[in-house]
């Protein structure tokens, strides 16, 4: 074990012990309580992100109240240590590690972009703590920035670029307009979906590829663009308010019937469908992780239920069960390790299999990528209801 390492394992034990000792005012075995399995939980829940950051951390909470009512994990009760990584890697970066020397987490969860996910996956490298990338989605996560520590159990850009190119294929697209976003999210979708169109959509080819800076509100000279070019799809991966502005910015000019419009960064979710109502354009085929109108397997049942109690909706939010799915795979592999320890944590999480609200999950022992897929399809106008719902409902695996 090298000087770095042992330092950072004497470091995370004297924080274990202190908490131990400022609880019961002793050392001794009798006195002490087992202490808490402490996770760190980085989701924005202020700003642009908060709308998918906010029923991710709702998701998080239910799952710890869960696993408590259960007796907790290894006979220990879960607390939460949430940090509001306000969408900026730096942020997130700057948190993670304070959640790991300052309050002696045992586990990082958590990251909504892409480059949050790697700014909070170096700092789990560094200090050598396990990561569990709950949305994050470039694959360079798990290929170029590997490393033992990192574990994903969201879709990756590569599974979210073959459902576009296999939609585009099914709706006949022969020129694609793309409009993504201009940082590691955006680049590996582009690169997904560019992969894919060779099997999903023979013939088919890119005639135009814009990017966007992640924050941009004002999408006028790039919609000019995509109506002036030669294209009858377009691809893209703009999500939350992103799509929101662009989508009501191009309504007025007939974008939206000029193209047909295949997205991920799950425009399809009732976040945003819900949110926009009657303002949802059309032609758009979109995805999402959950549906609370789509009950696939008895557990999305249940969880549903449950979550609708505690939003006080029967229409839910899908993002919830992201985090809960983390959560859950967290306490699974702790309670196959029976341990803590990182080799032992990291061997239990290789090839573990989670049954979730949407399906079983296992996780790749080289990857340390979990097998999600999506929902997917056309946003359509319902009768029952004042917003756009996904029908037919396809699920599209890795």
């Amino acid at each position: 074990m090298s000087r770095e390492r042992q330092m950072k394992l004497t470091r995370r034990v004297v924080l274990v012990l202190l908490t131990s000792l400022a609880a019961t005012g002793s050392g001794t075995a009798a006195e002490t309580p087992a202490t808490p399995i402490k996770i760190g939980v980085l989701y924005p829940t202020s700003g642009s992100g908060a709308v998918f950051g906010a029923p991710t951390m709702r998701g998080h909470d239910m799952a710890v109240e869960e696993v408590n009512a259960r007796g907790g994990i290894l006979g220990r009760r879960v607390v939460s240590f949430a940090r509001d990584s306000k969408l900026k890697p730096a942020v997130a970066a700057s948190a993670a590690r304070e959640l790991i020397t300052r309050e002696g987490v045992d586990v990082l969860m958590g990251g909504l972009s892409s480059a949050e996910g790697l700014a909070i996956s170096e700092v789990a490298r560094q200090e050598e703590v396990v990561y569990i990338a709950t949305i994050p989605k470039t694959v360079q996560l798990t290929r170029e920035k590997f490393h033992r520590h990192v574990f994903r159990t969201a879709a990756n850009t590569d599974t979210e670029g073959l459902g576009i190119a296999r939609i585009l294929g099914n709706l006949d697209a022969r020129t694609i307009c793309q409009i993504q976003f201009d940082y590691a999210y955006g680049h590996d979708l582009a690169a997904g979906i560019a992969k894919a169109l060779d099997t999903e959509a023979p013939g088919a080819r890119i005639v135009t590829d814009l990017k966007v800076k992640l924050g941009t509100t004002d999408f006028s000279a790039q919609i000019a663009q995509l109506m002036a070019s030669d294209c009858d799809a377009v691809a893209s991966g703009l999500w939350g308010s992103a799509f929101v502005n662009f989508a009501q910015q191009g309504k007025p000019f007939g974008l939206f019937q000029k193209v047909k419009y295949v997205s991920g960064g799950e425009i399809g979710a009732h976040e945003i469908a819900g949110k926009m109502k009657g303002n949802y354009p059309d032609n758009v085929w979109g995805n999402s992780y959950e549906l609370w109108y789509h009950d696939p397997v008895p557990e999305a049942v249940a969880f549903h239920r449950r979550l609708a109690r505690l939003e006080g909706t029967e229409q839910t939010s899908s993002w919830p069960v992201l985090a809960y799915i983390g959560v859950e795979t967290f306490a699974a592999a702790a309670g196959k390790a029976g341990s803590l320890e990182d080799d032992r944590l990291i061997a239990a999480l290789e090839g573990l299999t989670v049954m979730t609200p949407v399906g079983p999950r296992t996780i790749d022992a080289d990857t340390h990528e979990a097998d999600t897929g999506q929902f997917w399809g056309p946003m359509v106008r319902s009768p029952d209801h004042d917003f756009r719902i996904m029908e037919p409902v396809t699920y599209i695996g890795p």
